[in-house]
């Protein structure tokens, strides 16, 4: 009997398809000169009560239902009152550190959090962590360990994802004086201080403070973990790498066959697909086709998608700031000086198609400078469902099946990578991979029996196909 409901249940269904959604711990932002955005009605809105001062990258963190919890510019924290944290000064970063701080919260925990803060020109102070309890000071929160060297010669590069996977978090950064990618491991446990390391690409020089070098330049993931960007301020290198969330691995180099001197920001589309790259000394916002995976047709489809506009900070020759992706897919453009940020509205569109626009959200007369605003929480732990209704062309074979299966996407005419995300019932991402056209892919992983999502997705098209393992 037990079986006979199982069956009638996964026929019912076989109608349905998961739709993952992140949680809400990315949807405010506060940075600049007292600046900040609010995605939480869906559209992004300018507040104008936070605290902050920064020239570079800040980070805010709040909970899963996207109420704040507290914000630092990578020297002090300031709670959800706008008031400085209890023992939240003089946490150990630079608010001239590039992305100066990033908060990562401890997966399955409720209350601590971590913050981790990088000292300018990747200067003697190194890569630092403090640690936040939310359960302290009526729910305010306190900073219990502060100032801790993690890494000593780093960077200004920061970057983090939670991996759905494994349920921990990845905190990455570039060793100073080597070519060191360093992935932090962050689990229910806590922070694991004993690095995967990757010597791969480009070597980058480390301090003196005050100095520019090499150092400075963004470093960011792309949504679904699978690469990791890197760009170098003095050398104008620009470097593309796969990562591999489950290793922490950084491996595949691909190096641009042009050099972007003062290269400052940088950003994946949402499907990874293209690439966004600003430079400080430099209006032009460019975007880059990575669907090749060739450096040499990377570099050749460079294209200005628009132009920012605006007053240079006071002391800087220049206005181009960070790039970041918001909670909405859209990505966001810092302009140091201004009351506005530049947005980018749909990313994964090739040219003028991306939707740039140079006064994209005003900041109700606060100020932006050259940072926005990056944490990591725990992402893609809720799904709902909805109807499926483009699955046409996806051949699962067998289906149902023991987790031993094979992919097929009859697509002709067709040379781009394809991206392949297994959903399982709850919503977390049981596999990714990127491969090349025509798909003919062999699976065979220990899935645990029930119902599971396969989501395709190229250019800017994603199809859909359920599939049962017993």
């Amino acid at each position: 009997m037990k079986k006979v409901l199982f069956y009638f249940n996964l026929i019912a269904l076989m109608s349905l398809v998961l739709e993952v959604r992140g949680q809400k711990e990315n949807f405010v932002w506060y940075f600049g000169n007292q600046a900040g955005i609010d995605f939480n009605s869906g559209n992004p809105v300018a507040v104008a009560n936070g605290a902050i001062m920064t020239y570079d990258n800040a980070s805010s963190i709040c909970d899963s239902a996207g109420n704040l919890l507290f914000y630092t510019d990578g020297q002090m924290i300031w709670n959800s009152n706008h008031l400085l944290m209890s023992n939240g000064v003089n946490i150990g970063g630079s608010t001239t550190g590039g992305q100066a701080a990033i908060i990562v919260k401890q997966p399955f925990s409720n209350s601590i959090y971590y913050v981790f803060t990088a000292d300018g020109f990747g200067a003697s102070g190194g890569l630092k962590y403090s640690i936040v309890d939310m359960s302290l000071a009526a729910g305010a929160g306190a900073v219990t360990q502060k100032g801790t060297v993690l890494q000593n010669p780093s960077t200004e590069k920061l970057a983090g994802i939670y991996t759905c996977t494994e349920k921990f978090t990845w905190l990455i950064t570039h060793r100073g004086n080597s070519n060191e990618f360093c992935s932090y491991k962050i689990t229910n446990n806590g922070l694991d201080t004993v690095a995967v390391v990757s010597s791969i690409g480009t070597f980058i020089p480390a301090g003196p403070y005050g100095v520019v070098n090499s150092t400075a330049g963004q470093m960011s993931l792309s949504k679904d973990g699978s690469r990791i960007v890197n760009v170098n301020f003095q050398s104008g290198t620009v470097e593309i790498f796969d990562f591999n969330v489950a290793s922490g691995q950084v491996s595949n180099q691909i190096l641009l066959n042009k050099t972007y001197p003062a290269a400052w920001g940088v950003e994946f589309s949402a499907d990874a697909s293209k690439l966004y790259l600003s430079v400080y000394n430099s209006s032009s916002v460019l975007q880059f086709d990575l669907s090749s995976g060739n450096a040499a047709t990377i570099t050749g489809s460079e294209t200005s998608i628009g132009n920012i506009t605006g007053f240079n900070c006071p002391g800087f020759s220049g206005a181009t700031g960070y790039l970041q992706r918001g909670p909405d897919d859209k990505i966001y453009l810092a302009k140091c000086g201004a009351n506005y940020v530049s947005v980018i509205n749909s990313p994964n569109n090739s040219g003028a198609q991306c939707g740039f626009v140079d006064n994209g959200v005003y900041l109700n007369f606060k100020v932006s400078t050259f940072g926005l605003s990056r944490a990591v929480g725990a992402e893609c732990l809720n799904s709902t469902v909805r109807e499926l209704n483009n699955s046409h062309a996806i051949s699962i074979s067998p289906n149902p099946n023991n987790g031993s299966f094979e992919i097929s996407l009859p697509e002709p005419n067709l040379h781009n990578d394809i991206a392949i995300k297994i959903f399982d019932a709850m919503g977390n991402l049981a596999y990714h991979e990127r491969t090349a056209f025509p798909l003919l892919k062999e699976i065979n992983m220990a899935f645990l029996a029930g119902l599971y999502l396969i989501e395709l997705s190229w250019d800017n098209k994603t199809v859909y196909k359920k599939m049962v393992v017993y």
